[in-house]
């Protein structure tokens, strides 16, 4: 799926989520599309759509990240 339609997608969504659930959706939505094999590269054209949107994937990026430099710390041990 390309950034635009997602763009899009979560555009034509969040209009409709009440303010104080916008951050969970957003979490939830970023996940979602990590779950179904988004790419990073994707993920990065994604920010600057929007706020909550922003921060739930630069959370999700970082513990992705964080997990992976876990992952070669783990091998350098061995």
């Amino acid at each position: 799926m390309k950034e635009d339609i997602i763009a899009d997608l979560w555009s034509v969504v969040v209009e409709t989520i009440p303010e104080k659930q916008k951050a969970t959706v957003a979490a939830d939505f970023v996940n979602v599309l990590i779950d179904h094999g988004i790419r990073e590269s994707v993920l990065d054209g994604l920010l600057g759509v929007d706020g909550y949107l922003d921060t739930a994937i630069d959370y999700a990026l970082d513990g992705d990240r964080m997990n992976d430099d876990d992952e070669y710390e783990d091998e350098e041990e061995d």
